[in-house]
């Protein structure tokens, strides 16, 4: 671990992988040091914002170097012990009917059947949040499906889309440029800004994909 100032009122945790990022995440979230703010996950780096009104630089990193916590576990199943911060799981209903499911299929060497099972039998986490608002990166499925991204990105990929890149599955928010492998769709709404909050998940949540028929 090594710990930098990032400003006058952050710091930067470097960590060894992604599964150390969530582990601390999960930590600082159960018991959040004195006049912490949020910790923002990166795939091998935490942004931890504090009140400078509060504590300083030093004692924070101080408390960080000091946590004893268990890197989060990825895994099958019901997803009972997964690491630190293992809750409640948020369900996301999936058709699976993408266009790239066949591309998928000659990625993999699996049939579309064993694609779609494998799939939907992970317990995931939501490990990052970027290219838009309400765009998950949900790492821990399985290792089977791990597949680049398309040669040539879509302009349009449709709202709800759910697709997969690398370790990570995906779901566009809303209609627009993506490259990412798309094998199915949800109608549920990630991303509402009549809602508060606004985001159905947040970094460290659980996920599960349950299939819906058609």
């Amino acid at each position: 671990m090594r710990v930098h100032v990032y400003g006058p009122s952050a710091l930067l945790v470097e960590l060894t992988d992604l599964s150390e990022v969530l582990g601390l995440h999960a930590a600082l979230r159960r018991d959040p040091p004195s006049g912490l703010i949020e910790s923002v996950p990166a795939a091998r780096s935490l942004l931890v914002s504090f009140d400078p009104a509060v504590t300083t630089a030093a004692i924070t990193a101080a408390d960080i170097r000091a946590r004893d916590f268990e890197p989060h576990v990825f895994g099958e199943g019901s997803g009972e012990g997964e690491g630190e911060g293992a809750g409640p799981e948020a369900v996301i209903r999936v058709r699976y009917d993408g266009a790239d499911l066949p591309e998928v299929t000659g990625l993999t060497g699996l049939d579309a059947e064993q694609v779609i099972r494998r799939h939907s039998s992970c317990s995931y986490v939501v490990a990052l949040i970027g290219i838009a608002p309400g765009f998950y990166f949900l790492a821990g499925g399985h290792p089977a499906l791990r597949v680049p991204r398309r040669r040539s990105p879509r302009l349009s990929v449709p709202k709800g889309s759910v697709a997969l890149a690398d370790v990570f599955t995906g779901v566009y928010p809303r209609t627009g440029p993506g490259g990412w492998q798309v094998i199915g769709h949800t109608s549920d709404e990630l991303w509402d800004l009549t809602r508060r909050p606004s985001a159905l998940l947040a970094p460290g949540t659980r996920v599960r994909f349950l299939r819906e028929p058609g």
